[in-house]
């Protein structure tokens, strides 16, 4: 447009300069102040115009179509203001204006999203331990100071194993910590704590003042933040001890970390169309990008030319590799379905004009085929599946069973013969 501007406001400059000459050589009355009034605005104009077709030039529209269909899954915030430049702080606009421009943002990143915050910090996932039971001294029986192993429910020998990918660590008590005479099931919680919390992977705190017996681990190394902690587990090598539970069991099987979510955040490039730009488009352009764990994982965009097929390729490309897949094999059975239905009604139609086709008779010669090749169809359905149900059986249920069909067929066997 400004290109535009600018050839039109030369021509018509020339224009009024021709004006203006004429009038000052002409020899009647003179009255220069229009032309020359004329050829400053337009000079002016065309000044204008100049200036805003080099600042199209120095600083070409990057939210382009080439740029956009580059976007794909696992790209960083870096990666996209390579091509974008830096992001705005926030839409232009709220929620509302961006659901007019038909941006929906997200539920998987919207549901972590604080009020008027376009971002939000990953929360660690976490394993709860709880310490049950009464002090006594080491080695009493049904005593927080009885042994752990063999299922005598105390805490002497106890054996904690934390797994960190393929890390294990096991943390053992006698070593790393150790129950002494009369310890209560508030201080074993805290001497555990204080054992984990002094290894590298995990953060511990035992015995806390909202739940003085428990033990609350979270992951240390910034590697398992997120859900990415989720994976990690643990469990009590020295079997199950009633007296002491990982998360919600005593059985000592392992159990998983839980609650940890990975951090969520949305960026915005948007560029405003002025009169005055490099083209004739006067649509604002926006890229909505959603990042899961500081990787892209979904876009979104309003203003740039794409063909259905593009915007489509580019969502595919946005999205991970396992949630791609599903996506195309759900597409793929909905084809399917698709396909079968259209095949249905074909030949139902076929059919039909097929019938139209037969005489009062033979329609009716023809239903009565088919009714008895459906009865057939069903009473052999039935007897597989009895069969199948059959052999599922133990020997002696159905040799049971067997027997119990024999009677009642000879029951009715002899009933019907009575009768006549």
């Amino acid at each position: 447009m400004a290109y535009f501007v600018f050839v039109v406001g030369l021509i018509y400059s020339g224009v009024w300069a021709a004006g203006l000459m004429f009038t000052t050589k002409s020899s009647g009355d003179k009255n220069p102040i229009i032309p020359a009034l004329g050829l400053v605005a337009f000079l002016g104009l065309s000044g204008m115009s100049a200036m805003a077709a080099k600042e199209a030039m120095d600083n070409p529209d990057r939210l382009i179509p080439d740029a956009y269909m580059s976007l794909k899954w696992s790209q960083t915030v870096d990666d996209l203001s390579a091509m974008f430049g830096n992001p705005h702080d926030g839409p232009p606009g709220d929620t509302q204006t961006l659901a007019g421009m038909g941006l929906i943002i997200p539920g998987e990143i919207s549901s972590r999203l604080p009020d008027d915050a376009w971002d939000a910090d990953a929360v660690s996932s976490r394993l709860i331990l709880t310490v049950i039971g009464e002090p006594g001294r080491r080695n009493q029986r049904d005593t927080l100071g009885a042994k752990a192993e063999n299922e005598k429910n105390g805490m002497a020998g106890l054996q904690i194993v934390l797994k960190e990918n393929t890390n294990e660590v096991t943390f053992t008590e006698g070593q790393e910590w150790t129950y002494e005479n009369g310890d209560t099931a508030e201080t074993v919680a805290k001497k555990i704590g204080e054992a984990i919390d002094a290894h590298p992977s995990w953060i511990a705190e035992g015995s806390p003042e909202s739940s003085p017996t428990k033990v609350i681990i979270n992951p240390e190394l910034e590697a398992n933040f997120g859900t990415k902690g989720n994976e990690m587990e643990g469990w009590v090598a020295t079997g199950k001890n009633t007296s002491f539970k990982v998360s919600y069991t005593d059985s000592g099987e392992p159990q998983k970390f839980t609650g940890g979510k990975d951090s969520v955040s949305l960026k915005f490039w948007y560029e405003q169309e002025d009169v005055l730009d490099g083209n004739f488009s006067m649509t604002d352009r926006i890229v909505m990008v959603g990042f899961l764990d500081n990787k892209l994982s979904s876009v979104h965009q309003s203003g740039i030319d794409l063909t259905a097929e593009q915007i489509d390729e580019v969502y595919l490309a946005s999205l991970s590799p396992e949630k791609k897949e599903e996506v195309l094999e759900k597409r793929r059975v909905q084809e399917e379905k698709k396909a079968a239905a259209i095949a249905r009604q074909e030949a139902k139609a076929k059919d039909d004009a097929f019938l139209a086709t037969l005489s009062p008779e033979a329609l009716a010669a023809e239903m009565d085929k088919r009714k008895k090749e459906k009865e057939a169809k069903e009473a052999e359905a039935a007897a597989k599946a009895d069969a199948e149900w059959l052999a599922g059986l133990a020997p002696e249920v159905r040799e049971a069973e067997l027997e119990r069909r024999a009677k009642k067929a000879a029951a009715e066997a002899e009933m019907s013969g009575s009768t006549k």
